[in-house]
């Protein structure tokens, strides 16, 4: 405590009556408290009025008021001189033993309280130590405080652009195609997850799941870019192999170290005769035949921009299809867990895939995964993408 408390101080003595001021300088005199450079250690005023004029223009370290004074009394006088004075620590004097009094003055802004006639000078030294330390203390919280709600409103801020962002890639022609269908559910406001779709000249589909680390305004500054890339690339015709390259190149130049994206991004022929997937850390896609067969495409290769240009592979997978759906997923959904912390599970999706028919499998899949949380919050983002193709 000895860091919060000056050793030099300057008292203000607010107390109308000369004899009960005299008593009070005697004790300050006696406490082993010491004046502030040269001046006087104590300075005196009769009124609140005084006392309000004295503190501004002499700066007191601390205040010992009167709570009997001609022109104000009881806890009127500490809220006016709380009010004058926000920072600088009072001790009440009253002029008999009311502890309700004494703890309503509390309440409203003062450090301490004595009793005049009560007390000696060591009982005043420790309860200007005490007040001072005290004052110290709450202006410290306080400014804390201050920190903390500057801090809050900046990440609301924040949370304000990201979701702007997010809800400008959501609310892209791509995911209203009647092909898709999605889900998401972030753990926090902010998803690090984002799912795109558009088709490219020819009218094949194009969708792309992507996990960027982090959340909030830092991941989505990474999402807008990447998402511009992929939506101008489709719209050229460009390869998948081209779309993932260029992305990767980009988060490198632009990303911090430790910030990257795990992504699949598929391309899916207007006929429905093939898929191709590239997948860079994303959990195993599924592509669900009619006849409940399942093909698995597993992450092949790193997030993007963890490696460089040399280093990066972007081979893609095709596969030829018959009618059925391919479903992209986050690590979100299977890594779930229930009140009990049961996880929803590989074992679990899996089965579900293989019970249910392509048209009926998004429906399935958000149906067991919401009685599979009961009502439980999630603690990573939640996404799934689902196209339907038809050959």
């Amino acid at each position: 405590m000895s860091e919060y408390f000056q050793q030099s101080i300057l008292i203000l003595v607010i107390e109308d009556d000369p004899g009960d001021f005299g008593l009070i300088k005697a004790h300050v005199r006696l406490s082993g408290l010491v004046p502030r450079g040269d001046k006087e250690l104590v300075v005196w005023a009769k009124t609140l009025a005084e006392g309000i004029a004295a503190a501004r223009r002499e700066k007191p370290d601390i205040v010992l008021l009167d709570l009997s004074l001609p022109d104000s009394t009881g806890l009127d006088t500490v809220h006016a001189m709380r009010a004058a004075l926000r920072d600088v620590p009072i001790v009440v004097l009253t002029g008999h033993d009311d502890r309700a009094l004494d703890a309503a003055a509390l309440e409203v802004g003062a450090q301490d309280y004595l009793v005049k006639g009560q007390f000696e000078h060591d009982a005043l030294g420790r309860a200007v130590r005490h007040a001072l330390v005290r004052g110290a203390l709450e202006q410290e919280l306080e400014r804390k405080n201050r920190e903390l709600l500057a801090l809050h409103e900046s990440e609301m801020d924040d949370m304000a652009v990201a979701n702007d962002i997010m809800g400008h890639i959501m609310r892209s022609d791509g995911l209203r195609d009647p092909q898709v269908r999605y889900f998401q559910r972030p753990a926090q406001q902010f998803s690090g997850d984002f799912i795109a779709a558009a088709r490219d000249n020819n009218g094949d589909l194009r969708v792309m799941l992507a996990d960027v680390t982090g959340h909030g305004l830092q991941a989505a500054l990474f999402l807008l870019p990447i998402f511009r890339i992929f939506q101008t690339m489709v719209k050229k015709g460009l390869a998948t192999r081209d779309i993932v390259t260029e992305i990767n190149q980009t988060m490198r130049e632009i990303a911090v170290t430790g910030r990257f994206i795990a992504a699949a991004v598929a391309h899916i022929a207007r006929d429905g005769s093939s898929i191709e997937v590239w997948n860079g850390g994303i959990p195993t896609a599924f592509y669900v035949q009619k006849n409940g067969e399942l093909h698995k495409f597993r992450s092949q290769h790193l997030p993007l921009g963890v490696v460089g240009a040399d280093a990066f592979e972007a081979a893609t997978e095709v596969f030829h299809t018959l009618p059925g759906a391919l479903l992209f997923c986050s690590d979100g959904l299977t890594e779930a867990e229930n009140a009990s912390g049961e996880p929803f599970g590989e074992a679990q999706f899996e089965a579900l895939l293989r019970a249910s028919p392509p048209d009926k499998l998004f429906d399935n899949i958000i149906f067991a995964l919401e009685t599979h949380l009961g009502g439980n919050v999630a603690h990573d983002d939640l996404s799934i993408v689902l196209t339907q193709c038809c050959a």
